[in-house]
């Protein structure tokens, strides 16, 4: 089996980077509306479709890009800086082709064949959702939180549980069309506004069997999409690498705070002694620190996905030790960002807290960012530590 280069579409891959740069410059404009419409600017819809930069990771067959994984935490890192929304939404919805591709074939011609363009959601939180089996399939009830992106979105991913006969509860992902569900507004938030991430519900919605598929499914060995999606992308770990779709985020709100806060202590003289901000010592000391945290999260996640792939590429099953590390690494490298973020927007004194700056929205999304579950250290800490230790994993769907 082939091993995995990078090298062998650089030329492609460089190409959507480029196309990403081009849109940094409007999707900071369009922040602040972005955040009033509590969803993603429609603009911005409409370029990540023009530019091919939504199907970065769809299956070629698809008519999708079917990059590497990688390019997923790139991207988001460019086009975050403009706007941490657009980020967020950017990481999730991209992400979500990539997982589409990994369910039976049945499951993926009923998402793609009207429309590969689609956008997908996700809520797969599990104990939100409950599958009671059912001739031909299930019945689905619940009620999930943090479906960003649902407005723009025609299908989505909710996770739920499946009560089997002896042991604990099966978790399953369960694909969904958002018109089949209730969309409940919820999403009055401090920060990430933009994302629109509502709430959706529904009580006994029959799902056919091949419309949901097993949590474990998607842990590093072949899936049921291999047969018509062969690349080794698509037998990358699913759970193992989801905190990158985070933190590749918050990564890219990190550095749109710092490229703010260089051009804030550029053109700043203090109101205190009318010195020149640029001039301040501790404000040097202090863009350094916080440079070389970001560049180190960013190194992080990049290696991480490096390894990620050539496990894949080399049909291999990643180790427990490793997944835990890549949970762990990501959630550091989210932490770094947010302290390397809220230490440059505070050197900012006062005039950062005015609705005119973009610093008090960019470190409210970074700060809304920082507190999902799939960063917190606390979590992926414990999960590496005790499979470092020899003992069992804390998450077997991982």
């Amino acid at each position: 089996m082939s091993s995995f280069d990078l090298t062998a579409r650089a030329s492609e891959r460089q190409e959507m980077i480029r196309r990403a740069w081009d849109l940094v410059p409007a999707i900071a404009d369009r922040a602040a509306e972005t955040e009033n419409l509590r969803q993603l600017h429609p603009d911005t819809v409409r370029d990540f479709h023009e530019t091919g930069l939504w199907k970065i990771v769809q299956p070629a067959r698809i008519g999708g890009g079917e990059f590497d994984y990688g390019l997923i935490v790139e991207i988001t890192d460019i086009v975050g800086r403009g706007c941490g929304s657009t980020g967020w939404l950017f990481s999730n919805l991209s992400s979500h082709h990539w997982m589409m591709a990994q369910w039976p074939e049945q499951a993926q011609n009923v998402v793609w064949s009207d429309n590969p363009d689609t956008l997908i959601a996700t809520s797969l939180i599990y104990p939100a959702g409950k599958l009671t089996p059912v001739d031909g399939g299930y019945e689905l009830t619940g009620r999930w939180p943090f479906c960003s992106g649902i407005d723009i979105c025609d299908w989505i991913m909710v996770g739920a549980l499946v009560q089997t006969d002896d042991g604990p509860p099966e978790p399953r992902m369960v694909v969904v069309a958002k018109s089949d569900l209730e969309l409940i507004d919820t999403w009055q938030v401090s920060g990430l506004a933009g994302t629109g991430s509502k709430d959706t519900a529904c009580e006994k919605l029959f799902i056919p069997d091949h419309m949901t598929l097993g949590a474990r499914e998607v842990r590093g060995d072949p899936t049921p999409g291999a047969a018509v999606n062969p690349s080794p992308l698509y037998r990358m770990p699913v759970l193992a690498l989801f905190s990158h779709l985070i933190s590749g985020p918050i990564l890219g709100m990190a550095a749109g705070l710092n490229d703010s806060a260089l051009d804030f202590f550029k053109a700043r003289v203090s109101a205190y002694n009318a010195s020149k901000v640029a001039d301040h010592t501790t404000v040097h000391l202090k863009l350094a620190k916080a440079g070389v945290m970001i560049d180190s999260a960013r190194l992080l996640l990049k290696d991480n996905c490096r390894e990620a792939a050539e496990f894949a590429w080399a049909g291999t099953m990643p180790p427990d030790e490793a997944k835990m590390r890549w949970r762990r690494d990501s959630a550091y490298a989210a932490q770094l960002c947010g302290k390397a973020g809220s230490m440059l927007f505070h050197a900012c004194g006062g005039s950062g807290i005015y609705d005119k700056s973009p610093l008090q929205r960019q470190l409210r999304d970074l700060n809304a960012g920082m507190v999902h579950i799939g960063v917190s250290f606390d979590v992926n800490g414990v999960g590496y530590g005790r499979v470092a230790l020899g003992l069992e994993p804390d998450n077997p769907n991982v």
